[in-house]
């Protein structure tokens, strides 16, 4: 799908595509479609969605990672000394700054909240980059994940599936990740990263 330059291209920062606002390499615009896009899979009925905006806190992130679930999903585990502690199943959708891809597939959350305040004290997380098969979505949320791929394609999103995913880098190259070495390095290494 990617030749190796343009893998390498996107590795060291900069956007590749053949459509606005891909073919600009400009990031305020990329942001701006990738926030409508937000807004769009907000109008999906009954999904509540997450999205880490700001690269984790620190450095960059090649991707926006957006957390979508619906009310349903949410299971408290427990109540206690005026904390609620919940699980929340759902779908995590990575879209791409770089290139115009995505990758999507099921994470369950975890969160302490204050019972008094609604605020979030401590929470947990997954990630999908640690293994390109976590890159799938199963039947308790078919429905929602065909409303989130009518969404992408909308917007000229392909969704990305583990065989383009695990498929080994053919160069040499350095990526800031800590999820493979180099010489292991994948394709999802090369769209999806995060620098701290």
């Amino acid at each position: 799908m990617f030749s190796d330059k343009q893998l390498q291209t996107i590795i060291e920062g900069n956007a590749v595509g053949n459509y606005f606002p891909y073919d600009t390499n400009n990031e305020q615009e990329i942001e701006a479609h990738i926030r409508r896009l937000f807004y769009r899979l907000k109008r999906i009925p009954d999904v509540r969605l997450e999205a880490e905006w700001n690269h984790f806190g620190s450095g960059y992130a090649s991707f926006v990672e957006i957390f979508c679930y619906r009310k349903e999903d949410i299971t408290v585990i427990k109540e206690k000394n005026g904390e609620r502690e919940l699980e929340i199943s759902g779908i995590i959708v990575d879209i791409c700054r770089l290139a115009p891809v995505a990758i999507m597939g099921e994470d369950k959350r975890f969160k302490t909240i204050d019972i008094a305040t609604n605020e979030e004290l401590a929470g947990g997380f997954g990630s999908l980059l640690d293994d390109p098969r976590r890159v799938k979505v199963g039947k308790k949320f078919q429905t929602v994940e065909r409303q989130l791929h009518q969404a992408l394609e909308e917007f000229e999103y392909k969704n990305l599936d583990e065989a383009i995913l695990k498929q080994p880098l053919t160069f040499k190259t350095k990526i800031a990740t800590i999820y493979r070495k180099p010489r292991e390095y994948k394709v999802m290494d090369a769209l999806f990263y995060w620098e701290d």
